[in-house]
């Protein structure tokens, strides 16, 4: 770049030539009449006036773009500054040098106030053809594109942030460093937002300008808190057997969670805080130590005689109850039948459709039938132990078969003893 810089030498000096004139001739004719010296005082009045004044007069310097007034500069130095700056700037618009060569000239320009070097740096990049001033939105300090206002850019930067968020999303946003400034651009910057928005998909691998996006979800949900069992010794239980006396039930903490996703994918999480909303409750046991009577029930069943199942539990088609309240086990006359828990025996007798039945409560509450027996080997009021031969098999009551119905009633209710039998 080289300047057209002006001569000042002859602006500055014609003002001190006029005074040294002045001088001599005003005392050259110190001896003439009264009225001389008072009009050569005044005019000497007037030159120190006007030497004051140029002595406090700045020299500046208009500077032109093409002809044109563009501003005004305090020295060369600042011109230079100036110019190299602009071209600085042109060279980031375009993308190569830019050379202003003979585009900027100068002229003395005295006593006038200098502009901002930073406006007349603007208005030589805003004169140049194929610069124009938008809001340009930049990633990572590269521009991707422009518009004539930033509500449109921000608008886009805007969607592709709300692509990843959901109800659960507490905070969203882009890693790179993305502005949008008002600045001088190129004019051949691109201003169609659904290309811009597709340079800055985070999905688009293949463009430069790609975003990445960071969102936090935050949600929360239940967990259960086991509780502890805590067991005694109890000398009321018989020895063997455990008996609950507080149900444990388990508590629950309110669990809030944080993950993070890059791009829609799950990168950590992090739970920030448990609260216990529910506090667990703690099983109690006592575990017998009393030693147990041999007739004393165990809670568990095994099977009164050995044999087949005929009749299932449950609805059933011809002879006897459709209903069939307890399970038929076939085998020989006379087979012995035991006891399947021990008890006490609250019924051994005849009974209807059962024919010859005896009936054991046991220690818990249940009530266990043997039916259809041929012989009674207990009555009413016995202790029995689990094991032991109470009657022997037959076909006596309702039945058209040799076999024993077996009955198992909890709370005085009948249910499926296949399920309280060992397999």
């Amino acid at each position: 770049m080289r300047l057209i810089e002006p001569k000042t030498d002859r602006i500055v000096k014609i003002p001190v030539i006029c005074v040294r004139s002045f001088f001599n001739r005003a005392f050259s004719q110190r001896h003439k009449t009264h009225r001389a010296w008072s009009m050569a005082a005044m005019t000497l009045a007037l030159v120190l006036i006007l030497t004051v004044v140029l002595l406090n007069t700045q020299t500046g310097f208009a500077v032109y773009l093409n002809g044109e007034p563009i501003g005004r500069a305090k020295s060369m130095e600042d011109v230079t500054a100036i110019v190299t700056g602009a071209e600085e700037q042109l060279k980031d618009i375009f993308g190569h040098d830019y050379s202003l060569d003979r585009s900027i000239s100068v002229s003395p320009d005295l006593g006038v106030k200098a502009d901002d070097t930073e406006n007349i740096k603007n208005a030589i990049v805003g004169g140049i053809d194929g610069v124009t001033k938008m809001y340009v939105l930049e990633v990572n300090g590269k521009a991707v594109g422009a518009a004539d206002n930033a509500k449109a850019l921000d608008d886009i930067l805007s969607s592709i942030l709300n692509e990843y968020s959901t109800a659960q999303t507490s905070s969203v946003k882009f890693t790179d460093t993305v502005t949008v400034n008002y600045r001088f651009v190129s004019n051949d910057i691109t201003q169609d937002t659904a290309l811009i928005k597709t340079m800055l998909e985070p999905s688009n691998t293949a463009s430069l300008f790609k975003l990445t996006v960071e969102n936090t979800e935050q949600k929360q949900y239940t967990k259960e808190v086991p509780y502890y069992v805590q067991h005694y010794n109890d000398d009321t239980v018989y020895e063997g057997n455990s008996v609950i006396k507080t149900a444990g039930a388990a508590g629950e903490n309110l669990i809030t969670e944080n993950t993070v996703y890059v791009n829609g994918s799950a990168q950590l999480s992090q739970i920030i805080s448990t609260i216990m909303t529910k506090s667990p409750v703690t099983e109690i046991i006592a575990d017998g130590t009393a030693l147990r009577p041999k007739t004393a029930s165990y809670g568990k069943y095994i099977w009164p005689a050995a044999g087949i199942i005929t009749s299932p539990f449950g609805h059933r088609t011809g002879f006897g109850s459709s209903n069939h309240q307890g399970i038929d086990i076939a085998g020989s006359y006379g087979e012995e039948i035991t006891a399947a828990d021990g008890g006490e025996v609250i019924k051994a007798d005849w009974s209807s459709g059962y024919g010859l039945l005896v009936e054991i409560q046991h220690d818990d509450g249940d009530v266990t039938y043997y039916g259809h027996c041929s012989e009674l080997l207990v009555k009413e009021g016995d202790r029995v132990y689990q094991g032991q031969v109470i009657a022997h098999m037959g076909a006596t009551g309702d039945a058209n078969g040799i076999h024993c119905h077996f009955e198992i009633r909890v709370n005085g209710s009948p249910v499926n003893p296949i399920k309280y039998l060992p397999k």
